[in-house]
């Protein structure tokens, strides 16, 4: 087997290459690769560790402005040359070691106060760095939320209905609108209509279809029975009573049509009435319910409001415990209604719809701590709205802050 040409030249290249690192390391003294990485290491360890000591002789070695000296270890051998020449040419004087000591420690003094300086600077960094860590982590979180964002925006835009968003958002805003006012249709519909009075009504129709019912059994037997008669007897005058009987059964059939259509008409009515009144029930007893609890945990704390369906305030819960609103006492009550009436208020005033709250005669029947509860809500509740109370205790409401209107017999 011949190797291919590629494969020679390539051992021929490897075959070199072995032989210059075999030189290289008999010229470096060296037995084998690992050792020559390891001198590597050492003389790179060596090279910082020789910077690291440039580094404090620089910092040992500062410039002195009074004796002509510049920072850095060949300026102060070059001093230090000058100094030894100058002894050389001045024999027998000696140089003022008081001085050179006072030197040394302001030199000593310098490095102390620079290498605290650098220190105090290493520290600073590494708290920097420190602090900049988890606002490097921040901006490369908020880098990748607007990366998505973009992305997400992006998709967004490139989506067909984009360009009809705007259209289509008006066309929802106009079908709220129909859904609302026919929402207030109902309302008014649900609030014209006595559902007790349809009940009544649908009881009529029944009774009636019952006994349009029963007279066309009757009717109908009674027809059997003259066709009997008709049949066994033959021409006797019967064909007229036969004749009448079939009209009155015929009138009978249409009567209990029309009653069956108007009792299915009016069954519709009351079902669409009650489901209006659960959706209204459903709309308006929770933010009610949350508008009032409020007030009543100042006047009860603890306590919370349960409302029927058709909005009226049917318990009391305190302690996991319901009370009805008949058990409770009658300052209780009044209590419980003003501020039932304070919360329907509210709602309408957080929806646009302000009215009026006005109260006639209210607090007759509560105590003097609970008076002043009251008193003080609805002082903040006249902040929002207009309150209204219509009173003859002048003196129970003294202290109440308002406008103030007296009604007088008129003089004869």
């Amino acid at each position: 087997m011949t190797p291919p040409p590629g494969a020679i030249s390539a051992e021929e290249t490897l075959a070199v290459a072995e032989q210059k690192q075999r030189a290289a390391l008999e010229e470096l003294g060296l037995e084998h690769l690992a050792a020559a990485r390891a001198c590597n290491e050492a003389a790179r360890e060596a090279a910082s560790e020789l910077r690291a000591v440039d580094a404090r002789i620089d910092a040992a070695t500062p410039a002195d402005e009074a004796v002509g000296l510049a920072s850095g270890a060949d300026a102060l051998k070059l001093l230090i040359a000058g100094l030894a020449d100058e002894g050389e040419g001045q024999e027998g004087e000696l140089p003022d070691v008081r001085a050179l000591t006072q030197t040394l420690e302001v030199a000593d003094v310098v490095m102390a106060r620079a290498e605290g300086a650098r220190d105090s600077a290493i520290d600073a960094l590494r708290s920097i760095e420190e602090e900049d860590a988890p606002l490097a982590t921040a901006e490369a979180g908020a880098a990748s939320d607007l990366s998505n964002a973009s992305t997400q925006l992006s998709g967004i835009e490139g989506r067909p209905e984009f360009a009809t968003l705007t259209n289509d958002l008006m066309r929802s805003r106009e079908t709220a609108a129909h859904a609302q006012v026919s929402l207030e249709e109902a309302k008014r519909n649900a609030s014209a209509h006595d559902q007790a009075s349809i009940q009544r009504k649908i009881e009529t129709i029944d009774a009636r279809t019952r006994a349009a019912t029963e007279a066309r059994k009757r009717l109908e037997t009674e027809l059997a029975k003259l066709e009997g008669n008709l049949e066994s007897e033959g021409g006797k005058g019967l064909a007229d009573r036969e004749a009448a009987a079939r009209e009155e059964v015929e009138a009978a059939q249409y009567a209990l049509q029309r009653i069956s259509e108007e009792a299915d008409a009016l069954k519709l009515l009351r079902d669409t009435l009650e489901v209006a009144r659960i959706e209204t029930s459903a709309r308006f007893v929770g933010p009610v319910a949350s508008r009032a609890k409020r007030y009543i945990e100042r006047l009860l704390p603890g306590s919370e409001l349960a409302f029927s369906e058709d909005l009226a305030l049917e318990a009391v819960v305190r302690g996991g415990v319901s009370e009805g609103c008949a058990e409770l006492s009658r300052g209780t009550q009044e209590q419980l209604a003003i501020l039932t009436r304070v919360a329907f208020a509210d709602m309408l005033l957080d929806r646009g719809q302000p009215v009026s709250l006005i109260l006639d005669d209210p607090l007759v029947y509560s105590d003097d701590e609970r008076l002043d509860v009251m008193i003080e809500i609805l002082g903040e509740v006249a902040q929002r709205m207009q309150v209204i109370l219509l009173t003859c205790r002048d003196r129970a409401f003294r202290h109440v802050p308002g406008n103030r209107l007296s009604l007088v017999t008129a003089a004869s």
